[in-house]
């Protein structure tokens, strides 16, 4: 039974192998009459001053039915892409065939005679796409291949301000450097993750500002969720259970759907901005003491205790809530704002959890 179960499994993988080539043959041969075509049309011109002309003409036409075919539409331009692609390459071969023929009748070397010149550069240019292209796959597979387990499983120390912390690789963290406008850290890119480990291990982590971004879309998080922080329980991060799972969109969190903690200026209020634009609008105060301002699109909404959030009303069945933002001072230099869901019934309890549980998620990262 064990060997009718080998020889069947044999058999299955030299099928499967016998697919491959069949295919494989199939498609080589579908390229190669292009290439073959491009190769021998710049592969026999004997003169700099014949040669050169044809080069460009044949560059101009490959050009011109390159663009005419990848503006086309449909099923078939993949393939037209393909043999312009052949063909283009074919041309080059020749021509760069016949250029080294040339150089072995001006320095009079044996080795460059046509006779050894045509094939061996016939069969190298052709293998040329598949060598790039295999090149290409493996530099891309290095370069998104899933960092080290001690970057993945360990915290990895860094300061923003003055405050000492300690970043896992988790989902939804994207960390901004204090050095370089355009420096960032994105932690479920593999490529970002892996820079960010080799910083702050390095002892060379200074952050400007820390984002959470814990309502993404779908796509996003089942990406993200497959990182090891998200195998196994966090009950030291409150927004852990956020960012492996998705958020229902009928769901109200008490926690912020994204946050940003930065380092601000000296004196600076983060705040002063929208208080003045808010002020400058008249209020409706309700019985419970909120008080709206209508501001054009969006509105604010304002407790009796003067904390106040700008929102806005989706006006859809999808989010049957409102989008809010407040924007405090964290410490003398740090200043942290959030989004999070709420309506105007739940506004004033909700926005004093939801602040609480925004310095919450930050202080687990403190060290």
């Amino acid at each position: 039974m064990v060997r009718l179960w080998v020889d069947a499994i044999e058999a299955s993988s030299s099928a499967e192998h016998d697919d491959f080539m069949h295919y494989l043959g199939h498609f080589l041969s579908f390229v190669g009459v292009p290439y073959a075509i491009g190769f021998l049309a710049l592969c026999f011109w004997r003169r700099w001053w014949l040669l050169v002309p044809a080069g460009l003409v044949a560059a101009g036409l490959v050009k011109t039915e390159y663009a005419s075919v990848n503006a086309s539409d449909g099923a078939g331009a993949a393939f037209g892409i393909i043999l312009v692609v052949f063909a283009m390459i074919g041309a080059a071969s020749g021509f760069i065939a016949s250029g080294v023929v040339l150089i072995g009748r001006m320095t009079r070397l044996r080795a460059l005679r046509a006779v050894y010149v045509l094939p061996a550069v016939f069969i190298l240019g052709f293998g040329s796409y598949f060598a790039v292209t295999w090149t290409q796959q493996k530099i891309r597979e290095a370069r998104y291949a899933p960092p080290a387990a001690a970057c993945l499983d360990n915290l990895h120390p860094a300061r923003i301000a003055d405050v000492a912390v300690a970043i896992p690789v988790a989902p939804g963290i994207l960390l901004f450097g204090n050095e370089m406008s355009d420096e960032h850290y994105i932690l479920w890119s593999n490529p970002d993750a892996r820079a960010f480990c080799g910083e702050a291990d390095g002892g060379n982590a200074t952050l400007k500002s820390v984002v959470f971004m814990l309502d993404g879309s779908p796509a996003r998080r089942e990406m993200e969720t497959k990182r090891p922080f998200c195998s196994r329980p966090q009950p030291e991060y409150p927004w852990a259970e956020m960012a492996c799972h998705l958020i229902p969109t009928d769901v109200i969190p008490d926690k912020p759907v994204q946050m940003t903690v930065s380092v601000k200026a000296p004196g600076f209020d983060p705040s002063v901005r929208e208080r003045e634009v808010m002020l400058k609008n008249q209020a409706i105060v309700a019985s419970d003491g909120l008080r709206t301002y209508r501001s054009q699109n969006d509105f604010y909404l304002q407790r009796p205790d003067g904390y106040f959030a700008r929102c806005h009303d989706h006006r859809s069945k999808s989010q049957p809530w409102l989008s809010c933002t407040a924007t405090e001072e964290l410490t003398d230099k740090l200043a942290i704002s959030y989004d999070f869901r709420s309506t105007a019934e739940l506004f004033i309890k909700q926005s004093a959890a939801v602040a609480a549980n925004a310095r919450a998620i930050f202080d687990s990262l403190k060290r």
